[in-house]
């Protein structure tokens, strides 16, 4: 279901998307197919959800952003301007969607998690490491 902010958008851009493991981690990669044979370089977008989320719910960002980037590349290409490609790659923070091993580490101290601060320590430094892994 859409949210109230994506009903005010026009649909998806189709664009494709392939799940592959890194280091350990599974990234969804998107835009791979619509890379062109000519691209001299290649940006990686990596966008990481919100708390509670998962990397499926930036699928429809990772989208219109590489549909964005590619129409705009199709118009500097008729200029001449060198090619640049780009990819938008999402992976699941530690604790949230694959990787989620404790539901309650998720939660607040309001909501019964006495271990909270280092629940969110851990999720935050994790992503750091997991992102610079990744790189």
């Amino acid at each position: 279901m859409a949210s109230p902010a994506e009903a005010d958008l026009p649909p998806r851009p189709s664009i494709s998307m392939r799940t592959m493991p890194m280091a350990g981690l599974l990234v969804d990669v998107h835009g791979l197919e619509e890379l062109s044979p000519f691209a001299t370089r290649i940006t990686c977008l990596w966008l990481h959800h919100q708390r509670l989320g998962n990397k499926e719910r930036m699928a429809d960002v990772a989208a219109r952003c590489v549909a964005a980037w590619n129409e705009r590349s199709r118009k500097s290409k008729a200029k001449g301007s060198p090619e640049r490609g780009l990819i938008a790659l999402t992976f699941d923070q530690r604790n949230h969607g694959t990787r989620l091993v404790s539901d309650r580490g998720n939660e607040s101290w309001n909501k019964g998690n006495e271990t909270h601060a280092q629940d969110m320590f851990g999720i935050m430094a994790g992503a750091v490491v997991d992102q610079g892994v990744l790189m």
